[in-house]
């Protein structure tokens, strides 16, 4: 049976995105005949006292070796964060040395398998140290901000992604757009696009169940709820969804319930312009996960307007559980959920917005996700990849 190693940053309190992308391709790959030996390898920073005392970070006490999620064990490795790496990153342009030294530790543990399945810039580095020690094909998934944020504000960023790039024998894209954004980067690397999926908990319940739920969240008899699910960050574009539930308002005239599902920097900034336009908003915060089909099955509509995203995993899970989504056209956002779901992201996205959301709430659209856009789909591929090499 082949070895697969797959090393990937993550935090266990806060299992969203990434995390999960995580869980279900190593679920799916394991799921596939002849199966795979795969352990995974998870890298969770935690700061200094110093460096929390700077960027006023709460103190980690329980930091466990392992946990268990959907029955994969998940080996946590922690790192912790110290003052003099910053200063030879941020002051003097290079890699930081305590950083190096760990993940050359971290290296020795991953030295029996016959692949490395790395995901982003920070896995993609340990996980290369093994590689060229012990003589591994390394292979690297990109998700988002290593590519289109990171190595075009940090120029040390970029010269590290460049050269990951080139060392992989071949990079994984989760949408076609952030293969798009490598390649302004440089060019001349292997890559195959692995579109995320749902899980299996995420599916459109009867309408019974879901009419109930709608009352078990104070939704009125008959009203529709438009929402927005994320980070209430500033790449999300969170600062304009007041004015996209205002003009929703005014071109719909059924009933409406708002809802923001996601906590973040700009939390209280937004419930402040959704106060001013005296617009009831309700803002549940961080929905733990398990939560999270229930909330995606009282929804109608959701709204994306972020400035950036590779592939939205939560509107993929939306439009599993029967909502429709309208985003804004950035990065990959077309290949989940259509171009025709989509809407440029210029001064005019509000109102754009408001109206593909309109013929939502009126019935006139019915959305439906590419049939290359699940867990299946994406283990098949990245198989056959894993396949040729290691019969090679």
């Amino acid at each position: 049976m082949k070895r697969i190693a797959v090393v990937f940053e993550g935090n266990i309190y806060r299992q969203l995105g990434v995390f999960n992308a995580v869980i279900n391709r190593v679920k799916h790959l394991q799921a596939l005949q002849p199966p795979y030996s795969i352990d995974v390898f998870m890298i969770q920073g935690y700061d200094s006292g110093l460096n929390r005392w700077l960027h006023r970070t709460p103190r980690v006490d329980s930091r466990p070796a392992s946990i268990e999620v959907d029955g994969i064990t998940i080996n946590v490795r922690w790192f912790k964060h110290r003052i003099i790496d910053s200063v030879f990153h941020k002051c003097m342009h290079r890699q930081p040395p305590v950083y190096l030294a760990w993940f050359g530790r971290l290296a020795d543990e991953l030295k029996d398998y016959d692949l490395i399945s790395a995901h982003d810039r920070i896995a993609g580095t340990a996980a290369s140290i093994a590689a060229e020690r012990y003589g591994m094909p390394l292979y690297i998934t990109w998700h988002g901000a290593s590519i289109y944020t990171d190595p075009i504000h940090d120029m040390l960023r970029r010269k590290v992604t460049c050269e990951l790039l080139h060392k992989s024998v071949c990079n994984f894209f989760v949408s076609k757009g952030l293969e798009n954004c490598a390649r302004q980067l440089t060019d001349g690397f292997p890559a195959k696009v692995l579109l995320n999926g749902a899980g299996e908990e995420f599916y459109k319940f009867d309408d019974e169940t879901r009419t109930s739920l709608k009352a078990e969240n104070g939704v009125a008899q008959g009203h529709k709820v438009v929402a927005f699910v994320g980070r209430m960050d500033a790449v999300k574009n969170v600062k304009l969804l007041p004015e996209i539930f205002e003009r929703i308002t005014q071109g719909y005239p059924g009933g409406i319930d708002f809802w923001t599902l996601g906590d973040g920097p700009f939390e209280d900034e937004v419930k402040q312009l959704f106060d001013n336009k005296n617009l009831n908003v309700k803002m549940w915060g961080r929905v733990p996960a398990k939560q999270m089909p229930q909330f995606m099955n009282s929804i109608d509509v959701m709204v994306l307007p972020s400035t950036v995203e590779a592939i939205s995993l939560a509107a993929i899970e939306a439009v599993k559980c029967g909502a429709n989504v309208v985003a804004s056209n950035v990065v990959g956002t077309a290949e989940a959920v259509g171009v025709e779901n989509t809407v440029p992201l210029d001064e005019n996205l509000p109102q754009a917005m408001a109206s593909r959301a309109i013929e939502m709430l009126e019935g006139k659209v019915e959305q439906q996700l590419p049939p290359e856009v699940s867990w299946e789909a994406t283990a098949k591929i990245e198989n056959e990849v894993y396949c040729k090499r290691l019969k090679g």
